[in-house]
């Protein structure tokens, strides 16, 4: 079942952004009107109750914010902005408090001067004893599209609560801005941490107000040497945590600071949906995220940013064949299934043949292995190894740390696929050493060394 909104103020123009927060709070589907604002409420019954209780809940947000108007739900656009239009010069009142909830029953007693008729027919209504919906709606329909023409069909879908007016969302903020000019040139950053902070506390508390939140905040310096820096801090969530943010931006900024002293300072905050509070029953307890990220920018701070990432395959024969993508965060949606995962890191030659040649193990890929995830992991150093080659077969593997027969492996193949680049030096097999594991085993001219395990 479709429900609207409909809050008709006292001060529409005053009151446009608090309007615009309370309906925010409900619904992002939202058309301002010059004497209110229109929104739709579907789906809150199973939240908050029927339409009276929504129209209650909404008429507290209205008296927490001070703002004075009438409120009212309704299955039909139409019928909601009628019942709430219904006290209009009351609600213009400044000295008149917050109307009680309108229900779709008192719809009927509202009025014929509140539709789209127009004056000469009014009159001829007035002299027949028809004042309200409920008296015209005691007329046969035809009668009256006969009489006034199938214009008139408009007023009669209103008075049966089937207009077929649409809602049509006409917000366009997506952003606000603080911007600061100093009174001197800072060249150290922070030194602005405590004028930031003023300024984010009232961009955050902006952007509460037109109920968002942000996931991204665009700095923007104005140097002494005349020229510009602007810095992107993005998260892979909504948040208006100002410590976060501030934290966030201080770690961001110091990892490559501006060239110059700053003259002036401005931020951007650009507006998303606020991250659902709501969670399953049985959810699982998971740190915040944004502990993630701020432990994330120390890192990179640490060891460098070009050191701290999101690994990523390369689908080609080299040494270490991945990358770091340093400005991924993990999104808790890259489990594949191990069959996906199985074939990937066959073509691209990173699993164990072995696997391959035990078919038992993959045979039903929505079974216990469907969400596994093969791991290897590098030594660095590589851990120098004695082998055992006996009739051109691996037998035995010795190193500092353990030793063993070889059960199993594959290989050889060669560890550069980029033959126009760099010789071919390594070559490299995947073995399985006994009570011990898989490990990549290499070797280069004489050397042999293992460079990492599977796990």
């Amino acid at each position: 079942m479709r429900l609207y909104a409909c809050i008709i103020s006292a001060d529409s123009k005053r009151d446009k952004a608090t309007l615009l927060s309370v309906a925010q709070q409900f619904s992002y589907s939202i058309e301002m009107l010059e004497d209110g604002i229109l929104f739709e409420v579907s789906g809150l019954q199973n939240l908050i109750g029927d339409p009276t209780k929504i129209s209650q809940h909404i008429l507290a947000e209205l008296k927490a914010n001070s703002i004075s108007g009438n409120v009212a739900v309704a299955e039909a656009i139409d019928t909601a902005m009628l019942l709430a239009r219904e006290d209009e010069n009351a609600s213009a009142n400044p000295k008149s408090k917050i109307q009680n909830p309108k229900s779709a029953e008192s719809f009927a007693q509202l009025p014929l001067q509140n539709l789209l008729i127009d004056a000469d027919t009014l009159n001829v209504f007035s002299d027949l004893g028809i004042k309200s919906i409920r008296d015209l709606q005691n007329i046969p329909k035809d009668e009256l599209i006969n009489r006034y023409g199938q214009s008139f069909k408009n007023i009669i879908d209103i008075i049966e609560q089937k207009g077929g007016r649409l809602l049509t969302p006409n917000i366009k903020e997506n952003e606000v801005r603080w911007e600061y000019q100093l009174d001197f040139p800072v060249d150290d950053f922070e030194q602005l941490i405590f004028i930031l902070n003023h300024g984010l506390e009232k961009l955050l508390a902006q952007t509460s107000q037109f109920g968002f939140s942000t996931e991204q905040l665009d700095i923007f310096f104005r140097l002494q040497n005349r020229t510009e820096r602007t810095y992107e801090i993005k998260t892979s969530f909504p948040t208006l945590e100002k410590t976060f943010w501030l934290k966030l931006i201080n770690l961001r900024i110091s990892l490559d600071p501006p060239e110059s002293e700053i003259v002036s300072i401005r931020v951007t905050s650009h507006f998303t949906p606020p991250r659902p509070s709501q969670q399953g029953l049985y959810a699982v307890s998971r740190p915040e995220p944004e502990r993630l990220l701020l432990t994330v920018n120390k890192l990179k701070k640490l060891v460098g940013e070009e050191n701290v990432g999101v690994p990523v395959l390369l689908d080609q024969r080299i040494e270490k064949a991945f990358t770091l993508d340093a400005d991924a965060m993990p999104s808790g949606k890259e489990v594949i299934t191990a069959v996906e995962e199985i074939n990937q890191d066959m073509r691209s030659k990173q699993l164990p043949q072995y696997i391959a040649e035990q078919p038992h193990e993959i045979q039903d890929p929505k079974s216990k292995i469907q969400n596994a995830v093969i791991a290897f992991s590098y030594f660095n150093p590589p851990i120098p190894a004695d082998v055992l080659i006996r009739e051109k077969r691996l037998i035995f593997l010795r190193t500092q740390y353990f030793s063993g027969h070889v059960i199993k492996y594959s290989g050889v193949w060669k560890a550069n696929s980029k033959w126009w680049d760099k010789s071919w030096k390594a070559q490299e097999w995947d073995v399985e050493i006994e009570n011990h594991g898989v490990y990549r085993l290499c070797r280069v001219n004489n050397d042999w060394f293992l460079a990492g395990e599977y796990d």
